[in-house]
């Protein structure tokens, strides 16, 4: 810590996405439509909260969406690393690597002096409360998300890692690799990150200033 302005500043490049509701992939409905799940969610793998595209094709094929529904997982970052070792490794040395690590460690008075200003009442650590927990950690009480069955899985999805922005893994992970891209959010919209980098907690957040930085390399076709 370095004085009571750490813990603001380090929200500002640290806190992407918080997911408010439990993602539902449609793996059967991307493949008739040759289109990732995104075309009709706003969430990166699925959610009741639909597009424009999205909203008309429940309408016409609501059932068959809801009998071939199936759920995706978080798995940690850890296995992103095998097909995406640049990625991973440029995620690795950024401020959302560590995103529950500071939060733990964060200087409480800069702590409190957050939670005054986003009107959050802490009734104890930061770490262990949900308002602060939830942009600090992968897929937050969401399938395979944080805290995990266990300690291990639960370490590895305590930070803002690869899917908090690309959406959870399980069925891109498993799936043929002509598929793989159908499960997966490969271009993070300016919606996705303001759930979290609010005008509240990231005044000075620019999207596409953002997207030009990265947060790691963007492999070229």
């Amino acid at each position: 810590m370095r004085g009571h302005s750490w813990f603001p500043r380090i929200c500002v490049s640290l806190i992407w996405v918080v997911m408010a509701a439990p993602l539902w992939a449609f793996p059967e409905v991307a493949r008739e439509t040759k289109t990732a799940c995104v075309a009709c969610h706003t969430n990166p793998a699925g959610g009741a909260e639909l597009t424009e595209g999205g909203t008309k094709y429940k309408a016409e094929k609501k059932a068959a969406a809801a009998r071939d529904a199936k759920q995706a997982e978080y798995v940690g970052s850890a296995k992103c690393k095998m097909c995406h070792l640049a990625e991973h490794k440029a995620w690795e040395e950024s401020a959302h690597a560590k995103a529950l690590t500071n939060l733990k460690s964060a200087d409480a008075k800069a702590v409190a002096a957050v939670a005054e200003k986003l009107k959050v009442e802490l009734k104890g650590p930061a770490a262990e409360s949900a308002d602060c927990v939830k942009c600090h950690v992968t897929g937050y009480e969401l399938a395979g998300g944080y805290p995990a069955a266990d300690s291990v899985k639960t370490a590895a999805v305590a930070a803002v890692g690869c899917e908090s922005c690309h959406g959870p893994g399980s069925l891109h992970l498993t799936a043929a690799k002509a598929d793989k891209k159908k499960f997966t959010y490969k271009n993070v919209s300016a919606k996705m990150c303001t759930q979290c980098h609010t005008p509240a907690m990231s005044p000075e957040f620019k999207y596409d200033e953002m997207m030009k930085k990265g947060v790691h390399p963007k492999k070229t076709a």
